[in-house]
């Protein structure tokens, strides 16, 4: 599906919905997988990966005169101290980290989420949070879940909805609500 799919033309004045859930472990695993700033660690991990790699084939492959290898095993271990701590960083933090934000209390309260033409809110019993449509910068949908972004300094809240919270019924409309008031919209 292309972003421009089911946009509808104009906002609805009238869309007013609300949702109940109570966040599970996978919630935050996936919330944390969606980050523009862990995405962009990803990509550096893969790039110190390429490095290692091409680090270890030059020293197989690449000798001095006196038939050593042109990269030493100094050159090689911290690189490869660089890669690795980059790729489990980067490729394990969703899982540990959404179980380390799972583990507190307050992230494991019920959430009554409600979307109306003014914004999107979250409300529990430790408090609410709120946005007004004109501050989202964009918006992403997947198989779990509907994500809207809302900048904040270097990173971006996430204001999220689980798709098992909405009936199937209310899936179109919720995503062309979110559509019609959030430019950048992203299907995944």
């Amino acid at each position: 599906m292309t972003p421009d799919d089911y946009r509808p033309t104009t906002a609805s004045t009238s869309f007013a919905a609300a949702y109940d859930f109570t966040p599970t472990q996978s919630d935050y695993a996936d919330l944390l997988r969606t980050m523009p700033q862990l995405r962009t660690l990803k990509g550096f991990a893969w790039g110190m990966l390429a490095v290692l790699a091409v680090a270890v084939l030059m020293g197989f492959f690449l000798v001095h005169d006196d038939g050593q290898p042109a990269i030493d095993a100094t050159t090689l271990v911290p690189l490869t101290v660089a890669a690795a701590v980059a790729t489990l960083f980067a490729f394990g933090y969703a899982r540990f980290g959404g179980r380390a934000a799972w583990r507190k209390p307050l992230n494991r309260e019920p959430i009554h989420a409600v979307l109306d033409s003014k914004g999107f809110r979250h409300e529990g019993p430790s408090g609410s949070q709120s946005f007004t449509w004109n501050v989202a910068t964009r918006a992403l949908e997947t198989n779990e879940a509907y994500y809207v972004y809302v900048p904040n300094g270097l990173a971006s809240l996430v204001y999220w909805l689980p798709k098992r919270a909405v009936p199937l019924a209310d899936q179109a409309s919720v995503r062309a609500h979110i559509q019609a008031h959030v430019k950048r919209y992203r299907l995944r």
